[in-house]
């Protein structure tokens, strides 16, 4: 015997069941986040400089393991903006948190790096303060002063004259993320900054600042780096540092502060300070190549 549809009243209970027991989870979560923060209140000293709220690589696992996990119509969109809503908004129960952005100070909201408070808005949700900055200075100076503990600037390939990223070393000014992190790393879009160590995701790209005390052209460089054992998949900026030239590459991982590799360059004449990272994109397409690889 056939068995009868549920009526739409039925259905509706059950998704008001179902919705009874997402919010007593999400209560759950709350009351764990609770923990969270006294664990990292007792790490770091109450209050103290190292009590970081924001943990970007951390986050972008989670979206991973959660897309992963997705079976039948659900949308990995949907759920990528709702865990986004979810952490910043349990971030903010831990402490005072807030992000400063780059204006641009253009009419045009369609170009980079103008784009930015569209990208901030939508990783960092409505409820989030977002200050503004005029300049990168002025934007690392919020950092510094503790008004925003994350700023957003614009990738440099997106933004060369600005020439920030001149400020990044390590112990200091890093690079933390990329955004959009469902996006393409093909597309413009931001880095996430701040006065904390990068924290890897599984899936990361490294950021290194090279200054050749040697005469070398762009392949010479990618050969070197080569050589040393690194994988460099883009020269992203280009500038000079008292009259002597200074790139920004990205790596095919992350590379870490006091890699041996590091020391292999140095010998070699090519001084390198790792500038941070940002892990691999949520909708990375692997036979895009990246802007800026060298021909």
């Amino acid at each position: 015997m056939t068995q009868a549809p549920a009526s739409l009243a039925d259905l509706r209970r059950r998704l008001d069941a179902i919705d009874d027991r997402l919010l007593d989870q999400l209560m759950e979560r709350a009351r764990a986040m609770e923990d969270v923060r006294a664990a990292k209140a007792a790490d770091a000293g109450e209050g103290g400089p190292n009590l970081r709220l924001a943990r970007p690589g951390r986050e972008l696992a989670i979206l991973r393991r959660l897309v992963a996990r997705i079976q039948g119509p659900l949308p990995p969109g949907l759920v990528v903006r709702l865990w986004r809503d979810i952490m910043t908004s349990f971030t903010r129960l831990q402490g005072a948190f807030s992000v400063v952005v780059l204006d641009a100070g253009s009419d045009d909201r369609s170009k980079p790096p103008a784009q930015l408070m569209g990208f901030a808005r939508r990783h960092y949700g409505q409820a989030t303060p977002l200050l503004t900055a005029s300049s990168p200075a002025q934007l690392i100076a919020r950092l510094d002063d503790g008004r925003a503990q994350l700023g957003l600037l614009p990738t440099p390939e997106d933004a060369p004259d600005l020439n920030w990223w001149r400020n990044l070393a390590p112990g200091g000014l890093q690079v933390l993320a990329r955004l959009p992190i469902d996006g393409r790393e093909t597309q413009p879009g931001a880095f996430v900054v701040g006065r904390q160590n990068f924290e890897e995701s599984g899936a990361d790209r490294g950021l290194l600042a090279v200054a050749p005390d040697i005469e070398a052209s762009r392949a010479k460089l990618v050969r070197m780096l080569t050589d040393a054992g690194l994988a460099p998949v883009g020269i992203i900026a280009e500038t000079s540092v008292g009259g002597r030239p200074l790139f920004l590459i990205v790596n095919e991982s992350y590379v870490a502060p006091g890699d041996a590799r590091l020391a292999i360059l140095a010998e070699a004449g090519l001084r390198t300070n790792v500038a941070g990272g940002y892990g691999v994109p949520l909708d990375l397409v692997l036979d895009q190549p990246l802007k800026g690889v060298p021909a």
